[in-house]
């Protein structure tokens, strides 16, 4: 009985541990399919030990029952021939085979109530091996969801968010020089056609303006 308690320690010991851990949710569930169908086999080979056992024990049971008989009858054949002191002998055999039939039938009885108990948790056994099977993907999917979930959740909780705004702002600035220095690069100091005749034409009024100021002066000399 002591086997099927290992279906509880598949769950309560190292498998747990890993499990926690999730190193590797595929090969956790690997590992429980496996020890789950060790144990199967396991209780399996027991229970045909015991069915086994249970077979000798009702062979055995069927001799003394035919001893019982025997040793009935040839207790009333002394007394039909005037022997009770072997009618006596066989009256003891007949309650000795008698008694051999009692116990065995008590172990049979204990032996019925093991067969019963090991078939239920054999029904168990399978039955959780085909559930883990059966959903074999889904629970490592799952596993490798919350897993990497839980990661990110780690990494965005060890994140500040003042160093975030402050790296944001510092990357922003860097992108702004590198567009001022694109911009930069691609001035060759030659003056476009608008910018020309913008000169030309500054130059114009200040000519006309110096024209007309020295015209000024020259009326102001001759006037003296």
């Amino acid at each position: 009985m002591q086997m099927f308690k290992r279906i509880a320690d598949i769950f309560n010991s190292h498998v747990n541990s890993a499990l926690d851990k999730l190193e590797d949710p595929a090969k956790m569930i690997s590992l429980m399919i496996t020890e789950l169908e060790d144990t199967q086999t396991k209780a399996r080979s027991s229970m045909a030990a015991r069915k086994a056992e249970q077979a000798s024990l009702e062979r055995e049971k069927a001799e003394f029952e035919k001893s019982v008989l025997r040793w009935e009858d040839r207790a009333k054949l002394a007394i039909t021939n005037g022997r009770e002191d072997l009618a006596r002998e066989a009256l003891l055999e007949k309650k000795h085979a008698a008694e051999q039939v009692q116990r065995i039938e008590e172990q049979l009885a204990n032996l019925t109530s093991i067969l019963a108990s090991q078939s239920a948790q054999l029904t168990q056994i399978a039955d959780k091996l085909k559930e883990v099977k059966d959903k074999q993907q889904i629970l490592v999917q799952r596993a490798r969801s919350a897993k990497e979930k839980k990661q990110v959740a780690q990494t965005l909780n060890s994140s500040d968010s003042a160093d975030l705004a402050r790296k944001f702002s510092e990357l922003e600035s860097k992108i702004e020089r590198m567009e001022a220095d694109a911009e930069m690069a691609g001035y060759h100091g030659k003056p476009s056609a608008s910018d020309e005749f913008a000169r030309m034409e500054s130059d114009s009024t200040i000519e006309a303006e110096l024209e007309s100021l020295k015209q000024s002066m020259t009326k102001k000399k001759e006037q003296k």
